[in-house]
């Protein structure tokens, strides 16, 4: 019987929290080998060690972490199987995460988070600490294609196209511009669910390279079309819907306020401002929400934000807030207007 939380002394609490990242990697280094792919029955470690190329003994303790978090558990025969979480991790799952816990195991993030107290003590971005540029400029380096191509299947593989089909109501015929939209998984998912929508997706060049067939491959390229800039510089003109989602949340209030005035500047009197991201509710039954805001801020220097606090952001920028719809622990919505 598992004890509650309340029951486990506080030593061992403050240990159990600070090991967490010593899980996470477990986790991340199986979402790399693509374990979760071979338990589609469950199997032991040498089984899966043969599969994915691992040595047994080793694996079998990636293993075991991982069921310790309830990622998999450990039947007769020491034979592994996935719980409900841990098919998240495969990648055929309709919900996976498998590129996202590929991404977080990587280098760049562990020297990042190993300069965490320089991000206390300074309020500067660890990753420039650790690396001595942004991630954005890291990430444009044609040297690092390998850690921005992970970064962008994450992206792709994450996009918040559910919370949009769920939440908005697009207009009959509304053509939707995405900000930011990297190699357009987000526009491609909502052209497929919204056949009468058109849409443009926009990123920098490096960032929407394949988008074409990307969209050609959803059969909504005749819909589509794909335009590469700097939202700093200036975004496409003539949509009825700016979708920006999870890029404000990357930037300090600054920059933030940059893009969106960039993005004003391009809307018409009818025009519409959509966010999507995740918002701290209070209401959140996990801490992923505030541990993600740290890790933004870690990262790049920015925030998540409350709709409040994009309220301020707007002003700024001749937007106003006009709709707000929170979704505890998940990704929420915002919409503005031009004023």
């Amino acid at each position: 019987m598992t004890s509650s939380p309340s029951a486990i002394p506080p030593r061992l609490r403050l240990i159990e929290i600070v090991s967490a990242g010593w899980i996470s990697a477990a986790v991340s280094a199986l979402a790399e080998l693509g374990v979760a792919d071979h338990l589609d029955t469950p199997r032991t470690a040498a089984e899966l060690a043969a599969l994915t190329d691992a040595e047994p003994e080793a694996l079998s303790r990636f293993l075991h972490a991982a069921a310790s978090a309830g990622v998999l558990t450990v039947e007769e025969g020491e034979r592994f199987a996935l719980t409900d979480v841990g098919r998240v991790l495969r990648t055929d799952s309709a919900d996976s995460m498998r590129h996202m816990c590929r991404l977080t195991g990587r280098e760049e993030f562990a020297r990042t988070w190993g300069n965490a107290a320089h991000t206390a003590r300074t309020g500067l971005p660890a990753f420039d600490a650790a690396f001595g540029r942004s991630a954005w400029e890291y990430m444009s380096d044609p040297a690092h294609t390998d850690f921005s191509g992970a970064f962008h299947r994450a992206m792709a593989e994450s996009a918040a196209g559910a919370t949009v089909n769920a939440r908005y109501d697009f207009a009959e015929g509304a053509h939707v511009v995405d900000v930011g939209g990297g190699r357009g998984a987000m526009l491609a998912r909502l052209l497929t669910e919204h056949p009468r929508l058109t849409g443009t997706v926009f990123d920098l060049p490096n960032a929407v390279r394949g988008a074409d067939k990307l969209l050609a491959d959803a059969g909504v390229a005749d819909r589509a079309a794909v335009a590469a800039g700097s939202f700093f510089d200036g975004v496409p003109e003539g949509g009825d819907v700016y979708l920006l989602s999870r890029v404000i949340g990357n930037w300090n209030d600054e920059e933030s306020v940059r893009i969106l005035r960039g993005v004003r500047a391009a809307m018409r009197p009818d025009s519409r401002l959509v966010i999507v991201g995740h918002m701290p509710t209070g209401e959140d039954r996990t801490h992923y929400v505030r541990a993600l805001d740290l890790y933004m801020f870690v990262l790049f220097q920015a925030r998540l934000r409350s709709p409040e606090q994009y309220g301020a952001l707007f002003e700024q920028a001749g937007l106003t807030l006009s709709r707000a719809d929170l979704n505890p622990d998940a990704e929420s919505l915002i919409e503005a207007r031009p004023v």
